[in-house]
């Protein structure tokens, strides 16, 4: 029998909390993307760089949004990643969000969505999170949200938590046994 603070770490680690993480994360990056912004100029001797002063932000939003979505369907695959009154190292390991991405059984398009995660992991652990790479052997030039990439971020995070919802619709066997069921209200 488990005790009662590891029931209640579960209980907090339900997909569904990843899941409303994630829409948060989602939204913000909206905002933000949709804000007026100001732009930064870069000018060496042989070019010049422009983006948008939110640029880092929005793409660092953007791949932790997704990183929590597909945590969520981790979870929701592997109770056991949150039993034991702490969180998996299978699932706290790097912010890698292709290799979490494979990972997956129950996600939509997995090939054809790859590139987006393999895009936004990228700057994850090096220039969307901080001034340079970790080493110059993690250097990557930033990249800037272009449309393309803001529409098709947008189309995975869609197809990911329309699959998610429905399968939190249905009972969900939880760790300890415990089952559960979603109920999503649909916007007007």
């Amino acid at each position: 029998m488990e005790s009662e603070p590891n029931r209640r770490f579960a209980q907090a680690a339900h997909p569904l909390n990843w899941y409303e993480v994630a829409k948060l994360m989602h939204e913000n990056a909206h905002a933000l993307h949709h804000m007026p912004q100001g732009s930064i100029i870069f000018r060496d001797q042989s070019k010049t760089i422009a983006r948008p002063t939110s640029n880092r932000s929005v793409f660092l939003l953007a791949a932790f949004a997704l990183e929590n979505l597909i945590k969520a369907f981790l979870i929701y695959e592997n109770p056991s990643f949150i039993e034991g009154g702490k969180l998996a190292n299978k699932l706290l390991n790097g912010h890698s969000l292709s290799k979490l991405q494979k990972k997956c059984k129950k996600i939509p398009a997995p090939k054809r969505t790859l590139h987006v995660f393999e895009t936004l992991e990228d700057g994850v652990n090096s220039w969307a999170r901080y001034p340079c790479a970790t080493s110059i052997h993690k250097e990557t030039i930033e990249r800037i949200v272009t449309p393309e990439l803001w529409k098709c971020y947008n189309h995975v995070f869609n197809i990911y938590s329309q699959r998610l919802e429905k399968l939190l619709s249905k009972k969900w066997k939880g760790p300890y046994g415990e089952i559960t069921k979603v109920e999503f209200q649909q916007r007007a």
